[in-house]
């Protein structure tokens, strides 16, 4: 049963003036999407929907973070260590952090030992647009995906060509430099990026708390990217990608010392596209990825962890519709200061799909097996269907299953202290059913999906023997996770431009009924944004539901709910030259997302933005 409080909101939201409009449909986003699917189409078309972070969301963000612009989106709660480059986490439909793949490029990242990606450590100024895909989709993108998918896509020269340079100033000792480049010279796509940034940060962990340390946990951050693509006779391309990130973030672990995590996040991919045979297209891609970190102060340990990954994706359309086919391999390696008893593993996996339209009916169909050299195989499947009840109303329901694998750490980590990994682990496995609607009305989409998750087979580190302290990962809990997320995003008549969404949630443990760790059973965004001439302004305002920083709501674990404002505006001051101002947790707010560390209070910031016209 979801709380008054979430009902109470969404008759709040029904009731605004957004509600208040004749049905008049507007034309639908037709923006193009690819991780609905793993190919090309249309946002109206995709079965699933997708929700997209745009370049404009970005440049409204200034020198934030992605997590912060993540959680702007329906459905998606984060939690911080405190302030800018901390360490981070993402839930999607109350889903756990570890339970969501990241691609960056199509490019899978992330740790092999810890489970999560660094969103935290990807520069904001190399990023053009985000799709975020919610839902279980382990049948298209494999293990991890139980609570939904992150793509991120850097600059290309087809969607932003032209040069923007940009500088930052603000509070705290903010500074970044930013600037990128994209152009297409003859057959050649061509983008370049580049971004420095500094803070001096703040104190980042609660005086009230055990191993206070009242010192500034400041961060440093560097980020190159770049991507060639050379277009051949028959359409054919070729193509060269690379990204790399280098943070150095101080956090607070003792009270005593000063410790630094020095963390690097790289890509390098080519691929090669275009027509195979006629009527088939296919897409080979090879790629690595790098995540490393390293820890010095109160303890000096490193991880760096090496993705392999090759790919090959077909599609053959058909007259009934279009079949695609594809084939896997990964390899993952571990170096670590941790004696692990294995340090790689590898993946082999095969996928079909299915996407047909029959009159006003959509079919997506997936089926995907994954072969792991470590706990063998694992098959998963989805089945979606949409139907076009008119003109302005689409009908849609999908049912999938996914799963998770252990990661390094549960298999194979052994301290001085008792405590082991478990090589016998099975994959947490889920299945996930979700029934939605949406509706254009004037000049807004509205959207409600209702969606219910069953994972069974979680891991938790359990005490092997009362009162040892030693403890070993196993396959014991479970989780009920039952929700509904209300959108509406659009153009009001006065030209206001509206994005809001509504989340009502009952992440629970299927055995205690606790309240799932740091996630809320309600929360809700709105954004906002006036066009006035050479000015815009606008506001984000967020709300989330208290919170619980432990497994079982354990005394002094609760964390309050909070609400936050911040206001934006951007000035043109000529064709080529722009002033844009933001001003974060205008009411100065105090709240925590992790117990223990502080989020940012009130911080304002000023960016001058260059982009000649040429």
């Amino acid at each position: 049963m979801f709380p008054r409080t979430a009902l109470a909101l969404a008759t709040l939201l029904a009731a605004s003036p957004l509600g208040a409009f004749a049905q008049t449909p507007p034309a639908a986003d037709d923006d193009l999407v690819v991780t609905a699917a793993r190919q090309p189409q249309r946002a109206s078309a995709a079965v699933r929907p997708v929700q997209v972070i745009t370049a404009e969301d970005i440049r409204a963000a200034g020198a934030g973070s992605l997590t912060e612009l993540l959680r702007s989106l329906g459905g998606v709660e984060t939690s911080t260590n405190g302030g800018l480059g901390q360490i981070s986490g993402v839930f999607m439909r109350g889903a756990n952090s570890d339970h969501t793949v990241v691609l960056i490029d199509g490019v899978r990242i992330g740790s092999a030992t810890l489970g999560t990606a660094p969103l935290e450590a990807i520069p904001l100024a190399l990023i053009e647009r985000v799709e975020l895909l919610p839902g279980a989709s382990s049948s298209l993108y494999g293990a991890d995906a139980i609570g939904g998918v992150i793509q991120i896509f850097t600059r290309t020269a087809q969607r932003s060509p032209g040069v923007d340079l940009s500088w930052t100033a603000g509070e705290r000792g903010l500074a970044r430099v930013a600037g990128s480049y994209a152009a297409r010279l003859g057959q050649t796509e061509l983008s370049l990026g580049a971004t420095a940034l500094r803070s001096d940060g703040y104190n980042v962990s609660d005086p009230s708390f055990w191993g206070y340390n009242p010192d500034r946990d400041g961060s440093r951050q560097l980020g190159l990217q770049a991507r060639v693509v050379q277009h051949l006779d028959g359409g054919q391309q070729l193509g060269l990608q690379f990204l790399r990130s280098d943070s150095k973030v101080q956090y607070d672990a003792t009270a005593v010392a000063d410790d630094l995590s020095r963390d690097r996040t790289q890509t390098l991919a080519a691929h090669w596209s275009g027509p195979l045979l006629p009527g088939v297209e296919h897409t080979l891609r090879l790629a690595r990825s790098w995540d490393d970190n390293h820890l010095a102060g109160s303890s000096t340990v490193f991880t760096d962890t090496t993705q392999d990954q090759l790919s090959w994706i077909g599609r053959h359309r058909l007259a009934g519709g279009t079949l695609s086919a594809g084939l896997e391999w990964s390899r993952q390696a571990v170096d670590s200061a941790t004696a692990y008893a294995r340090d790689s593993r590898s993946v082999r996996s095969g996928l079909l799909g299915w996407q047909a339209a029959y009159g006003a009916l959509s079919v997506q169909a997936d089926l995907r097996h994954d072969a792991n050299s470590q706990y063998g195989g694992h098959s998963t499947g989805q089945l979606g269907l949409a139907w076009q009840a008119s003109s302005a109303l689409r009908l849609r329901g999908a049912l999938g299953s996914a799963f998770k694998a252990p990661t390094f750490n549960q298999l194979y980590y052994s301290d001085n202290f008792g405590s082991n990994g478990n090589p016998a682990l099975q994959p947490e496995r889920s299945v996930n059913a979700e029934l939605g609607a949406d509706l254009s009305m004037g000049g807004v989409q509205w959207s409600a999906t209702l969606f219910s998750n069953r994972i069974r087979q979680l891991i938790n580190w359990v005490e092997t023997v009362p009162g040892s302290f030693s403890y070993q990962p196993r396959n014991t809990a479970r989780a009920r996770i039952d929700g509904l997320v209300l959108g509406a995003s659009g153009t009001l008549p006065t030209g206001t431009r509206v994005r809001a969404s509504l989340t009502a949630q009952s992440p629970e443990d299927s055995d205690t009924g606790a309240q799932l760790q740091r996630r809320a059973r309600q929360f809700a965004q709105l954004h906002l944004v006036q066009p006035l001439g050479d000015w815009s302004l606008g506001s984000d305002l967020g709300y989330s539901g208290a919170r619980w920083d432990s497994v079982d709501e354990s005394a002094g674990t609760r964390m309050g709910g909070y609400a936050t404002v911040a206001l934006f505006a951007r000035w043109r001051v000529t064709p080529e030259w722009s002033l844009e101002g933001r001003v974060d947790n205008l009411t100065d707010r105090v709240y925590q997302q992790a117990l223990g560390y502080v989020a940012p209070g009130r911080q304002a910031q000023l960016t001058l933005r260059w982009t000649p016209l040429f």
